[in-house]
Parts: structure tokens; C-alpha cells; sequence
């Protein structure tokens, strides 16, 4: 039997009422909703009402408020900048007007009271320069590098100029994916660091080289390599050293990975290069290579055919705070340190630092740091050797050997060797060798020798020119390096002047 609709008629007319009240209701909703979207301007008030559009929205919203704070930083940055560059071109003023009083006092015509005047206002101009560097900017110092709360430049009582600050900068980012500097460091900006000293010192490979030390502290990526031991019946083994850290912990996993085995493989330090790996099988031969889509066995410096043992290349460990004395210099260290150590002569001080309880870097450091807190101290950039400046302007600086030792040149930071290029003494203007005028020396016996230093490159070329006259005996050398700061001429005091009378200008006699 077919069932019909309920008839209008037949419902109560409560329910009729509570239909139209319902239906009443949903359109002056649906007519709120049209008048908000209306006055609004938006399609929904709530994110319930449409959940993909809300994503979408918030998303565009995050993107639109990041872009506003970059745009801020941009803002800001440019500020900084502006406020750097007008310190910065003050200075460039001041110093356009000290030249100009210099030159103004050069010459006969000004006494000595006018020459006063001019040092007078010369030594304003200092201060002036002095307080551009030192500029605040939105409550920060604009030339101190990252340490924006300490005044970068300090006048001390010698009249010397310290800085406080470092070789960092601020960065910001622009947008999502480029961060850019905002402000300047005073290094850079007001060359407040001297160079740096520091050369090679070839630390040697050890057991407890970190991998991420290797290649000169770019580290190697590791992963597996392909290792075979033959002696009539290959064995082959791919060994993952995904997890090493050290040189032993590589050391252990390559032995382990044939102990048990009828051939068994060793590893230690070639001892010959001290800077390699060197692979031994207990018989027969053993041959290393590189996975497919891995170096990591040249990485190593051990990617070898089958050899009676593998002797490996140079894989340059990087010097970091750990290093050991013991192991710089390819094993043979840095001499005694015990009595000797070494002499800093820095902003008219003269500080000697004993390294006879130091067995790092870092100890080495920490001593250097203490008798002279005024020095940048870290490494160089090839990752080989220490770098050593000097923050104090206007003032020598040299590091050299205590007591006739050899620590400085250990530590490559010695900052006058023999092979010290003479272009680089009195402060880069150099020496002029070539010019023909020759050097009159007057011996201990009262004779003369007359010295003609053209072609000399290098400090070592000097002494050698010194000591290779006719009648040196070859036994007692006239000249030789004085604790590595100067070069000494003869136990008692020499004469040395130009042919012509003129003032030899070598510094040989002491620093240079």
C-alpha cells in the first residue's frame, strides 16, 4: 500500500508555527551574513565556515607579515648605514685636515711655537676621529663588530688606542633565504687590528684527529669504502664509517671489520709522513676504493690497487684549540719550551710568556691571553696555523724568542725569520737595496768593509751579504737573527752607515 504525504492540514498547528519561526530565523541569518559580507568585504567571519580557504589565508597572512618585518629590517638597516657612512666620512674629513696642517707645517717658515699649535689641533682632530668611532646609534655602538654594547676605541694613558670590539658584523635577513650585514667592525672600518702573524705549522695526524678536523678543517663526508685482502683468496669487505669521529674511532672500525678472518688488517699513523694513514694486512696485499657515488676512500688519501701496504697521502688535519704541541710541525713540536717561551713587545710593553706547562693550542692561548689581553688570537683561514694581531693602534708589535729558544718559529708566529721579505720592514715602506749606495761597516779592529745590498730579498740575504766578505773566516759569522726580532751584529757594538754618510735604514740593529 502506498504511503502520501502528510497533508498541511493534518499537522498540528504548532508545528506549522515552530516551520515558519525555523524557517524565518535561517533567512535572517542567511541575510545577516549577506549584509556582513557586504559591509565587510569578506566572504567568511569564521574560519569553521571554509577550513581550506582559512589554511590558505593564514598562510598568505604569515607570508605578508614577514614580508612587513623585512621590509623593517631593510628600514633599519639602511639607517645604520646611513648613520655609519656619516661617522665614517667625518672621519674621512678629519684626516684630509690633519694632512693638511702637516703639510702646512712643513719647511722653514713655521716656529716652533706655530709647529705646537699645529700638533695642537692635530691631536683634536685625533680625539675627533676617536669619537667617530665610537658612535651610538638607537642605543648600540655602530664600529664594535657583535659586541654593539662596548665602546670599540679606548685612549690609554700612553696615548695608544685600544680596540674593545671584534671582527664580526650584524646580520639581518632581507628576505627568507639572504641574511646581509648592517653595520661595520672597526677592524675593517678603522684598520684598529695589525696583520696578522701566522704561518704553516703542519700539525701531525694522531689518533685523536677528529675527521671533521681533516683537509684542513673542511672535514671529508663520510660513508662506506670498498676494503680487499688477498692473499690467494680475496676477501672484500664494504666498511661504512658513517659514525667515526676520530681517527681511531676509523682505526677500529676498519680493523674489526676483518678481525676473526684469515687475514686481519692493521691501522695506525704512517710514521714516515706523520700526516697519512698507513693499512697493513697480516699476509699478502690490500687494496682500498670508493663506493659507487662516494670519494671517500681519495677523501682519505688511501685509494690504493693491491699493495703489500698502503701508505697514504697527506690528509692535512686542520689545527683547532685541542692540538698538541707535540704534534705541530709534523710530529717534531715546538723546541724546549722550559727557560724559554716567548717575548711580546706590544704598545711599548715588553711581555714574556713562559710556555713550559703548555701542551695545547688552547694552553698556549690562554698563556698568551694573560700576559697580554690586547691580542686577537685564533687561526688562519687555510686552517693550518695560529693568526696573532695586535688591537692596540699606533704602536709596534713583534713577537719573537726568550732566551736564544725556538718557540715563536714553532708556533709560526715569529714575526721576524729570515725569510722575512725586506719589502715588509719599516712599518711596508720597505728598504731600498737597489739604489747602489753601499753600506760602510765598521769592524771591531777599526778596518771597514763597504757592502753593496742590491738583490737582497729577504733578511737571510742581508746576513749572508754581511758575513760573505773576502776575509770571513767562515767560523764566527758577523751577523746572524737576534731571538728572531733583529738581527745582532758581532758580540760587541758595530758601526754600519751608508758609503755617503747617509742613515742606513735596515733596522738591524733591532727591531724591525
Amino acid at each position: 500500500m502506498t504511503i502520501g504525504p502528510i497533508l498541511p492540514g493534518r499537522l498540528p498547528s504548532t508545528m506549522l508555527s515552530n516551520r515558519l519561526k525555523v524557517s524565518l530565523n535561517d533567512n535572517a541569518l542567511e541575510l545577516a551574513k549577506l549584509q556582513q559580507q557586504v559591509s565587510t568585504g569578506q566572504k567568511y567571519s569564521l574560519a569553521s565556515e571554509s577550513p581550506g580557504a582559512a589554511l590558505r589565508t593564514i598562510i598568505l597572512q604569515s607570508t605578508f607579515e614577514r614580508q612587513q618585518q623585512y621590509q623593517s629590517n631593510i628600514n633599519t638597516s639602511m639607517s645604520i648605514l646611513a648613520m655609519s657612512e656619516t661617522s665614517l666620512s667625518s672621519v674621512g674629513d678629519a684626516l684630509n685636515s690633519a694632512k693638511a696642517i702637516s703639510l702646512s707645517g712643513v719647511g722653514s717658515t713655521s716656529s716652533d711655537a706655530e709647529r705646537v699649535a699645529l700638533a695642537d689641533q692635530i691631536a683634536s682632530l685625533r680625539t675627533q676621529v676617536i669619537n667617530a668611532g665610537n658612535t651610538t646609534f638607537r642605543g648600540q655602538y655602530l664600529f664594535s663588530g657583535s659586541q654593539t654594547n662596548v665602546a670599540p676605541f679606548e685612549e690609554g694613558a700612553n696615548g695608544l688606542v685600544v680596540y674593545h670590539g671584534d671582527d664580526h658584523q650584524i646580520q639581518t635577513y632581507i628576505n627568507t633565504q639572504t641574511l646581509l650585514p648592517n653595520n661595520f667592525d672597526g677592524i675593517s672600518a678603522f684598520a684598529a687590528s695589525s696583520p696578522e702573524f701566522g704561518s704553516d705549522i703542519d700539525p701531525a695526524l694522531t689518533l685523536q684527529t677528529r675527521i671533521s678536523d681533516l683537509n684542513g678543517g673542511r672535514g671529508v663526508k663520510l660513508g662506506s669504502i670498498s676494503v680487499t685482502l688477498d692473499n690467494g683468496t680475496p676477501q672484500t669487505q664494504t666498511v661504512s664509517l658513517s659514525g667515526v669521529e676520530t681517527i681511531q674511532d676509523l682505526k677500529t672500525v676498519l680493523e674489526n671489520a676483518f678481525a676473526g678472518g684469515p687475514l686481519t688488517l692493521t691501522v695506525d699513523i704512517d710514521p714516515a709522513s706523520e700526516n697519512g694513514l698507513r693499512l697493513t694486512p697480516s699476509a699478502g696485499t690490500v687494496a682500498v676504493s670508493n663506493v659507487a657515488g662516494s670519494t671517500l676512500a681519495t677523501d682519505l688519501g688511501i685509494a690504493s690497487t693491491a699493495v703489500a701496504q698502503v701508505n697514504g697521502g697527506d690528509i692535512d688535519p686542520g689545527i683547532t684549540l685541542q692540538t698538541t704541541l707535540a704534534s705541530l710541525n709534523g710530529g717534531t713540536g715546538i723546541g724546549t719550551t722550559a727557560g724559554k717561551g716567548l717575548v711580546i713587545n706590544n704598545g711599548g710593553q715588553t711581555f714574556t710568556v713562559d710556555l713550559s706547562t703548555a701542551t695545547t693550542v688552547e694552553d698556549v692561548f690562554n698563556l698568551i691571553r694573560t700576559a697580554d689581553p690586547n691580542l686577537n688570537l685564533g687561526f688562519n683561514d687555510a686552517g693550518n696555523g695560529l693568526a696573532i694581531s695586535s688591537r692596540v693602534s699606533g704602536a709596534d708589535f713583534s713577537i719573537g724568542e726568550n732566551n736564544g729558544g725556538t718557540n715563536a718559529a714553532g708556533l709560526g708566529i715569529a714575526t721576524f725569520s729570515a725569510s722575512t721579505s725586506l719589502s715588509e720592514l719599516n712599518y711596508g715602506r720597505g728598504v731600498d737595496v737597489d739604489t747602489g749606495k753601499q753600506l760602510q761597516i765598521i769592524r771591531r779592529d777599526g778596518t771597514t768593509i763597504n757592502l753593496d745590498l742590491s738583490g737582497t730579498k729577504n733578511v737571510q740575504d742581508v746576513i749572508d751579504r754581511i758575513n760573505d766578505f773576502e776575509d770571513f773566516d767562515g767560523t764566527t759569522p758577523l751577523a746572524d737573527l737576534n731571538l728572531g726580532q733583529g738581527v745582532p751584529v758581532g758580540a760587541t757594538t758595530l758601526d754600519i752607515t751608508r758609503r755617503d754618510g747617509s742613515v742606513v735604514n735596515v733596522n738591524l740593529a733591532g727591531d724591525a
